[in-house]
Protein backbone atom coordinates (compact mmCIF):
# COMPACT_ATOMS: atom_id res chain seq x y z
CA UNK A 1 0.00 0.00 0.00
CA UNK A 2 3.15 2.09 0.58
CA UNK A 3 3.80 2.42 -3.02
CA UNK A 4 0.03 2.97 -4.18
CA UNK A 5 -0.03 5.83 -1.66
CA UNK A 6 3.29 7.01 -3.15
CA UNK A 7 1.58 7.06 -6.34
CA UNK A 8 -1.69 8.76 -5.24
CA UNK A 9 0.27 11.80 -3.88
CA UNK A 10 1.51 12.60 -7.83
CA UNK A 11 -2.07 13.13 -8.50
CA UNK A 12 -4.93 16.00 -8.58
CA UNK A 13 -7.32 13.63 -7.41
CA UNK A 14 -5.26 11.67 -5.21
CA UNK A 15 -5.97 7.82 -6.34
CA UNK A 16 -2.80 5.19 -7.16
CA UNK A 17 -3.15 1.43 -7.49
CA UNK A 18 -0.01 -0.60 -8.20
CA UNK A 19 -0.15 -4.24 -9.53
CA UNK A 20 1.92 -6.71 -7.48
CA UNK A 21 2.69 -10.32 -8.94
CA UNK A 22 1.36 -13.62 -6.63
CA UNK A 23 4.21 -15.28 -7.08
CA UNK A 24 7.14 -12.83 -5.90
CA UNK A 25 5.36 -10.19 -4.13
CA UNK A 26 6.79 -7.85 -6.43
CA UNK A 27 5.22 -4.40 -7.74
CA UNK A 28 5.38 -4.46 -11.63
CA UNK A 29 3.35 -1.30 -12.00
CA UNK A 30 2.15 1.27 -10.64
CA UNK A 31 -0.53 4.21 -11.96
CA UNK A 32 -2.12 7.02 -10.79
CA UNK A 33 -5.20 9.14 -11.33
CA UNK A 34 -4.97 11.12 -14.19
CA UNK A 35 -8.33 12.91 -15.49
CA UNK A 36 -7.77 16.04 -15.01
CA UNK A 37 -4.34 16.61 -17.36
CA UNK A 38 -5.54 13.75 -20.10
CA UNK A 39 -9.13 15.03 -20.27
CA UNK A 40 -9.81 11.31 -19.92
CA UNK A 41 -12.77 10.77 -17.58
CA UNK A 42 -12.10 7.14 -17.75
CA UNK A 43 -8.29 7.78 -17.02
CA UNK A 44 -8.70 6.34 -12.94
CA UNK A 45 -5.85 4.91 -11.46
CA UNK A 46 -7.05 1.49 -11.89
CA UNK A 47 -7.90 1.83 -15.50
CA UNK A 48 -4.47 3.39 -16.05
CA UNK A 49 -3.03 0.61 -14.69
CA UNK A 50 -4.71 -2.57 -16.48
CA UNK A 51 -4.12 -0.04 -19.59
CA UNK A 52 -0.31 -0.65 -18.74
CA UNK A 53 -0.36 -4.44 -17.74
CA UNK A 54 -1.91 -5.05 -21.15
CA UNK A 55 0.72 -2.60 -23.24
CA UNK A 56 3.64 -4.79 -21.00
CA UNK A 57 1.80 -8.32 -21.86
CA UNK A 58 1.14 -9.02 -18.47
CA UNK A 59 -1.19 -11.98 -16.81
CA UNK A 60 -3.71 -10.29 -14.79
CA UNK A 61 -4.90 -13.43 -12.86
CA UNK A 62 -1.75 -13.87 -11.39
CA UNK A 63 -1.50 -10.55 -10.01
CA UNK A 64 -3.39 -8.41 -7.44
CA UNK A 65 -4.38 -5.24 -7.96
CA UNK A 66 -3.24 -2.32 -4.53
CA UNK A 67 -5.47 0.48 -4.48
CA UNK A 68 -5.47 3.50 -2.41
CA UNK A 69 -9.72 3.08 -2.29
CA UNK A 70 -12.02 1.38 -3.23
CA UNK A 71 -12.96 0.67 -6.84
CA UNK A 72 -15.78 2.32 -8.09
CA UNK A 73 -18.29 0.67 -10.19
CA UNK A 74 -16.47 1.47 -13.57
CA UNK A 75 -12.84 0.25 -12.26
CA UNK A 76 -14.46 -2.79 -10.51
CA UNK A 77 -16.20 -3.94 -13.99
CA UNK A 78 -12.80 -3.29 -15.54
CA UNK A 79 -10.74 -5.66 -12.78
CA UNK A 80 -13.58 -8.21 -13.14
CA UNK A 81 -13.12 -8.30 -16.63
CA UNK A 82 -9.73 -8.22 -16.62
CA UNK A 83 -9.80 -11.30 -14.17
CA UNK A 84 -7.41 -10.08 -11.97
CA UNK A 85 -6.20 -12.77 -9.29
CA UNK A 86 -6.92 -10.14 -6.39
CA UNK A 87 -8.05 -6.64 -4.87
CA UNK A 88 -6.88 -4.99 -2.06
CA UNK A 89 -8.21 -1.75 -1.17
CA UNK A 90 -7.21 1.12 1.45
CA UNK A 91 -10.55 3.55 1.94
CA UNK A 92 -13.67 2.10 0.93
CA UNK A 93 -16.32 3.62 -1.13
CA UNK A 94 -18.46 4.33 1.95
CA UNK A 95 -15.75 6.56 3.74
CA UNK A 96 -14.41 8.22 0.65
CA UNK A 97 -18.56 9.18 0.32
CA UNK A 98 -19.39 9.87 3.96
CA UNK A 99 -16.18 12.53 3.30
CA UNK A 100 -17.97 14.60 1.04
CA UNK A 101 -16.70 12.75 -2.56
CA UNK A 102 -19.32 11.82 -4.70
CA UNK A 103 -19.29 8.25 -6.03
CA UNK A 104 -21.49 5.74 -7.23
CA UNK A 105 -22.95 4.31 -3.62
CA UNK A 106 -21.46 0.33 -5.19
CA UNK A 107 -18.96 -1.43 -3.26
CA UNK A 108 -16.70 -3.74 -5.27
CA UNK A 109 -17.75 -6.60 -3.28
CA UNK A 110 -21.66 -6.03 -4.12
CA UNK A 111 -20.55 -5.26 -7.50
CA UNK A 112 -18.52 -8.59 -7.85
CA UNK A 113 -20.94 -10.95 -6.67
CA UNK A 114 -23.30 -9.68 -9.26
CA UNK A 115 -20.38 -10.87 -11.84
CA UNK A 116 -21.23 -13.82 -13.96
CA UNK A 117 -17.77 -13.70 -15.12
CA UNK A 118 -15.83 -17.30 -14.44
CA UNK A 119 -13.97 -16.61 -11.28
CA UNK A 120 -14.43 -14.43 -8.45
CA UNK A 121 -10.92 -12.45 -7.25
CA UNK A 122 -10.28 -12.57 -3.84
CA UNK A 123 -10.77 -9.33 -1.96
CA UNK A 124 -8.92 -7.20 0.92
CA UNK A 125 -10.76 -4.29 2.39
CA UNK A 126 -9.55 -1.72 4.41
CA UNK A 127 -5.76 -2.79 3.69
CA UNK A 128 -4.01 0.37 5.64
CA UNK A 129 -6.50 2.85 6.01
CA UNK A 130 -4.21 4.97 8.15
CA UNK A 131 -2.17 5.74 4.84
CA UNK A 132 -5.12 6.00 2.85
CA UNK A 133 -7.68 7.82 4.67
CA UNK A 134 -5.77 11.01 5.17
CA UNK A 135 -5.65 11.36 1.18
CA UNK A 136 -9.72 11.79 0.78
CA UNK A 137 -10.11 13.20 4.48
CA UNK A 138 -10.72 17.23 3.69
CA UNK A 139 -10.23 16.70 0.15
CA UNK A 140 -13.99 18.35 -0.32
CA UNK A 141 -13.74 21.53 1.51
CA UNK A 142 -17.28 22.87 3.48
CA UNK A 143 -18.64 24.79 0.06
CA UNK A 144 -17.88 21.67 -2.06
CA UNK A 145 -14.73 22.51 -3.86
CA UNK A 146 -11.85 20.50 -4.26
Amino acid sequence: MPVAVDWARQARWPYGAVLVDVGGGAVVAGARNTTDISGDLTAHAEVNLLRKAVEAGLDLSSHVVVTTAEPCAMCAGALLWGRVWGVAYGTSVAKIISYGIPQIDLSFTAIAQRSRLTGQPAVACDVRPDLTDPLYCGLIGPTGDA
